[in-house]
């Protein structure tokens, strides 16, 4: 005889089985998130508003612990065509997250930081001296890199790059707070200590390691949940709305204030 399910003892509803949120249940779950109340219903309720928003303008995200591309082979094991996903990333309109090895608020803020990035990729060319070095192979010599950087564009490469990290988190912030997100001092200050944690952990993986790391980010993440809360300033929002159109061709066309951005 074959088993069947017991009705008269019925599955209870998890939030968690539902399709979109099953990568959740391997999430770990940190000491901090206690004294911040976050409840699993919060926590779902957070993702929710901004999942729901971003579906609007027609970007998705995934919770994933892979991705399948052909770019970037040195993250990959030969023969295989995808490769791990340490943090979060961007495929096409899909905002991919990998909750296994992530807490949380870094789940949560890693979506508006790669929304914040989709934003910036529709002025490609006014950010391209910053990031044509992220389709390069890790480590990168870095005196090299800051030199040339100097010479062709008169600037610091680090400053202009952390500028570059902050000001997407400013077109994240304002979509969060369309989407429902109420950005209490917690929130804010959450944000601050992931720009620093995600920059500094950027900084180490181009210049000493092949790979990024989760745990190493989530290392340099709780270092710096624990120090001086008065250090930050409030992020101030950018605000744009952006929405997505797939081309066929593969790309994406993007509408920028229900405009289209022809830079």
């Amino acid at each position: 005889m074959s088993d069947t399910y017991d009705f008269k003892n019925p599955i209870h509803w998890n939030k968690l089985n539902e399709p979109r949120f099953y990568e959740l249940k391997f999430m770990p779950v940190y000491q901090y998130e206690k004294d911040l109340d976050l409840t699993m219903d919060k926590k779902i309720d957070m993702l929710q508003k901004v999942i729901t928003y971003l579906e609007k303008g027609n970007i998705y995200v995934t919770f994933t612990d892979r991705v399948f591309d052909e770019v970037k082979q040195w993250e990959r094991k030969e023969n295989e065509k995808w490769r791990h996903l340490p943090v979060a990333e961007l495929q096409g309109n899909n905002i991919c997250v990998n909750p296994r090895e992530i807490d949380f608020l870094s789940l949560f803020l890693s979506i508006g930081h790669i929304y914040g990035h989709l934003v910036q990729r529709m002025n490609e060319n006014k950010y391209k001296p910053i990031t044509d070095f992220l389709e390069l192979p890790k480590p990168l010599d870095i005196d090299k890199l800051m030199s040339d950087y100097k010479n062709k564009y008169g600037g610091n490469y680090k400053q202009d790059f952390l500028e570059f990290e902050i000001e997407a988190f400013s077109y994240a912030k304002f979509a969060f707070q369309k989407a429902g997100i109420d950005f209490t001092p917690w929130l804010d200050y959450a944000t601050n200590v992931y720009i620093e944690a995600d920059f500094n952990e950027l900084w180490r993986w181009i210049t000493t390691e092949p790979l990024k790391s989760g745990q190493s980010f989530m290392t340099e993440f709780t270092k710096l949940w624990k120090g001086d809360k008065t250090r930050y300033n409030i992020l101030e929002p950018k605000p744009v709305e952006v929405r997505v159109i797939p081309d066929p061709a593969g790309s994406l066309i993007v509408v920028r204030d229900e405009k289209l951005i022809d830079y």
